[in-house]
């Protein structure tokens, strides 16, 4: 898939082929095969599997149950479905049941202090119930009420991590042909494609034992969480690995905003977002991927770090870019787990044009891709005290909903982090998502006007100066005004 990645024609893959290419992945691990035989002796009876925690599993955790009060990573989230028929809470219960039991993560707990290491225990089944709201009679601004009450409850509620499943599932009715189908979840055990495919894989059952029919029975899976696991272990022994991510944090400093950007960590934390459009710029965007041979990602990774370089005086520097690091064998993708990794990006000035960045961010996208499995706490390691970065980007290109059945612009949610900006692509637009302790919202909205200003000049001309400083209309008329000013003394 590595040689996939960096060559986007037929042609190219076929001149790429019997030269080396990728590391081939890891075979089908038995169960219990993570665990050494102590550990194994001593695991309840009824347990099926038992492996480690990956390590960026195992930070979320500890995020999450640091008592802060900001519960990181418990996460909720509702998707309005729009399907002209009667909510039927039996059909909805008995399609959770269906998922839960088809898929190891889902009976999964954690238990981090048992045994010799943190460990996660696959359990023959995890019971579950729904819980259903019914709204129906309210108006359309009680019925948000409600849903926003139901998120804001959601997420205060935290789950025993030592009993799964680590999901509860809820129904909002808003009428009889409406309702909206809420999710929460411990962020460890699930992602954003694992999430979508969790949602049509549940609606699907839902639909069929509504019609008192059966669902499609599922196809084996081809693997399971714990060979993810055991390729986080080789890529831990690998000393290609680790040298690759020793150079990055050596020879790059960590991006940082300036300090004054944020209000501080006394004052009153509010958690935002913003949006930048570019729907009406995209097919030029589009175009410039084409042209270079990349990909639309590379083009919006390509336009974040220039943002970045225009708020650093560092010439090289680093700053986190989230990966998957999901198995690359037929069928992997029907597997739940948290596949992700956010890694530290290495940029510098060199590129002339916009063309010529596109083509550099890349082709290392395509080095950082094999090396993506070593995890970022180890990389923390590698680059001793201090937080390795607190900016990271999200590239998502999911497709499995059905946007007939789902209403894909009336979902809610709600989720934290510990990162102080974020930007994340969603059709048509960026989202960028800010902490105000570490940047307050006055200055978020004049980042936000600096990716609109780099995507248009990237949109213009992709022989454009990828070097000069890129101003939005607001600075400009700053420093218009600023030069104008004829009552200003000059020493």
């Amino acid at each position: 898939m590595g040689d996939v990645f960096r060559y986007r024609t037929v042609a190219g893959l076929a001149a790429a082929l019997g030269t080396g290419g990728s590391a081939p992945e890891p075979e089908g691990i038995a169960p219990f095969a993570l665990v050494p035989r102590s550990v194994r002796e001593a695991l309840p009876a009824d347990v099926v599997d038992a492996y480690p925690l990956s390590q960026v599993q195992l930070g979320m955790l500890l995020e999450m149950l640091s008592d802060d009060g900001l519960n990181k990573y418990h996460n909720t989230s509702t998707f309005r479905i729009k399907d002209g028929m009667p909510f039927d809470a039996g059909a909805l219960a008995h399609a959770a049941r269906t998922v839960i039991a088809r898929h190891e993560m889902l009976r999964t707990s954690f238990a981090l202090e048992t045994y010799e290491m943190p460990l996660q225990l696959v359990h023959p089944e995890a019971a579950t119930s729904v819980v259903v709201h019914d709204l129906r009679g309210t108006t359309p601004e009680e019925f948000e009420e409600g849903r926003r009450a139901h998120i804001v409850r959601e997420r205060a509620e935290l789950f025993d991590v030592s009993r799964p499943p680590l999901l509860r599932i809820s129904a909002l009715v808003e009428s009889d042909e409406a309702w909206h189908l809420g999710f929460t979840h411990c962020h460890a055990i699930t992602e954003g494609w694992s999430q979508q495919s969790l949602l049509m894989e549940v609606l699907n059952a839902y639909r069929a034992y509504a019609e008192e029919a059966e669902p499609e029975p599922e196809e084996p899976m081809p693997v399971r969480y714990a060979d993810f696991v055991a390729a986080e272990l080789a890529a831990l022994d690998s000393t290609e690995d680790r040298d690759y991510w020793r150079l990055v944090v050596e020879g790059h400093a960590p991006c940082a905003l300036p300090a004054e950007w944020g209000d501080g960590v006394a004052a009153a934390r509010e958690d935002f977002k913003l949006s930048v459009e570019f729907r009406d710029i995209e097919p030029a965007l589009r175009a410039l991927a084409t042209d270079t041979g990349t990909s639309f990602k590379a083009v919006l990774l390509a336009a974040h770090l220039k943002v970045l370089s225009s708020v650093t005086n560092e010439d090289a520097f680093h700053t986190g870019v989230l990966y998957s690091a999901r198995p690359e064998v037929p069928g992997a993708e029907r597997v739940y787990g948290m596949f992700l990794n956010t890694l530290p990006f290495a940029h510098d000035r060199t590129a002339d044009t916009w063309r010529d960045l596109v083509r550099q961010v890349f082709d290392r996208e395509a080095d950082v891709y094999r090396h993506r499995r070593y995890p970022l706490p180890a990389v923390q390691r590698l680059a001793g005290s201090g937080r390795l970065f607190d900016i990271m980007f999200r590239y998502q290109d999911f497709h499995q909903v059905d946007t007939g059945s789902v209403d894909v612009r009336a979902g809610a949610g709600d989720s934290s982090n510990e990162f102080t900006m974020s930007i994340a692509n969603v059709p048509g637009r960026l989202v960028l998502r800010a902490v105000s302790t570490g940047l307050n919202r006055a200055n978020a909205e004049r980042l936000a006007g600096m990716y609109r200003a780099v995507l248009e000049a990237m949109a213009a001309d992709a022989d454009g100066d990828a070097r000069a400083a890129v101003l939005t209309d607001a600075e400009r008329a700053r420093l218009l005004l600023d030069w104008n000013d004829t009552d200003m003394e000059w020493e």
